[in-house]
């Protein structure tokens, strides 16, 4: 309840317009000026104020990181309906949370991103056409079609189409030659997205990277030793990188 109340009292929501949907999101400032920041993007059906981006807020601001969170659209407080999600609109939103942190008068120059499981797999694209000075990538898969196979049935139907029709345009062993400062974190008990899937991640990218294993880890790495080791391995490796 009282890291709630600290997040509370440093976050700062903001609203992004694009033409057809709202983007909400939160700023956390540490209270230094100008500081470096990260982005947090989530998963598939996940939301900003999952705990895990929660614990992330409180941890970085703590070491001086200003975080920016924020929901794509047809999740949590932002406005659509995630029937209509695809890789390509979530990529587009990332894109306008990073213009909106740029011009941002109170953080500084230098940025991360943190994505875990889908907003990972977006992350890396992103990362792959702009710069961006350290990426953490929690539960991301690296190939989105085999991974649907491990999607409840009754999930995957709240999908449109579009969805799948879209993603089969984006194929991450393209792109992967284009990423460095990468860490990588993911629990060996995955069932969502199997540990193989890091590997072959790490495998292809370019150093500096770094590939972290929680051997009873699950997809959100939710054992409360493991998740707080992940919290501050994941600040360690960005604040290499920012600071």
């Amino acid at each position: 309840m009282q890291q709630q109340n600290i997040l509370d009292a440093s976050k700062k929501p903001f609203k992004l317009n694009l033409p057809d949907r709202i983007i909400h999101g939160a700023l956390h400032l540490p209270g230094i000026k100008r500081p470096p920041y990260v982005i947090t993007c989530h998963g598939l059906f996940s939301t900003m104020e999952s705990d895990k981006f929660t614990a992330i807020a409180d941890a970085f601001t703590k070491a001086g990181i200003a975080i920016i969170r924020f929901d794509f659209s047809g999740c949590g407080k932002s406005s659509g309906n995630i029937s209509d999600t695809t890789i390509s609109r979530r990529i587009e939103e990332l894109e306008k949370v990073v213009a909106f942190s740029k011009n941002h008068p109170a953080l500084g120059e230098k940025f991360g991103i943190l994505g875990s499981s889908l907003g990972g797999y977006v992350s890396l694209f992103f990362a792959s056409e702009n710069h961006v000075d350290a990426l953490s990538v929690w539960a991301t898969p690296y190939d989105l079609v085999e991974t649907c196979k491990n999607i409840p049935e009754n999930d995957l139907k709240i999908l449109n189409q579009s969805f799948f029709d879209d993603a089969l345009k984006y194929n991450l062993s393209l792109i992967l030659t284009k990423i460095k400062n990468l860490q990588i974190v993911h629990g060996k008990k995955d069932l969502t997205v199997p540990w193989q899937h890091a590997e072959k991640i790490y495998n292809a990218v370019n150093h500096p990277k770094k590939l972290l294993f929680f051997s009873k880890g699950d997809h959100s790495i939710n054992e409360k030793h493991d998740r707080k080791k992940a919290v501050n391995e994941s600040l360690s490796w960005i604040l290499k990188s920012i600071t």
